[in-house]
Order: structure tokens, then sequence, then C-alpha cells
């Protein structure tokens, strides 16, 4: 049903952008914003229910919290060897 098939594409756009390493790498802010403004609308038009956007909401927190990590790794690493 078109429902159904309109939650599967916004999920695999959803998804593709939180498995995009390049948007973490640079722009992590931009990256999590942008997934849970996605999640939100998606909640807010009825297609996805509270629980699932509990969900997505968690995945984009904890790609955020990998990505400064990361980051900050970068930054420590490169401070060192100056």
């Amino acid at each position: 049903d078109y429902l159904k098939g309109r939650k599967d594409q916004e999920l695999r756009l959803w998804h593709s952008l939180l498995n995009d390493d390049k948007a973490a790498w640079y722009r992590p802010e931009f990256q999590h914003a942008s997934l849970r403004k996605h999640a939100e609308v998606l909640n807010r038009f009825g297609i996805i229910d509270g629980p699932e956007l509990i969900e997505l909401n968690e995945l984009a927190d904890a790609r955020y919290g990998h990505a400064i990590e990361q980051m900050e790794s970068r930054l420590e690493s490169s401070h060192h060897e100056q």
C-alpha cells in the first residue's frame, strides 16, 4: 500500500544519511540535526509512530556522539604531532 511504500522509501533515505561517513566526518552537527528533523517530520505525518521516532533519534544521537569522539581524537592526535 502507498503508506508502507512511502515509509520504506523515507526510512531508506534516513538510513542513507545516518550511514553517510562523509557527513559524519565533515559536518556531524548538520547530519545530526537533519536526521532528527527528518524523523520528526515522518512522525508528524504519521509515517512512523512514537516508539519509532524515539528509536531513530537514539540512532542519530549515537552516530553524533561517535562522530564527535572521532573528531576529538583527530584533534588530539594532530595536537600531539606538533
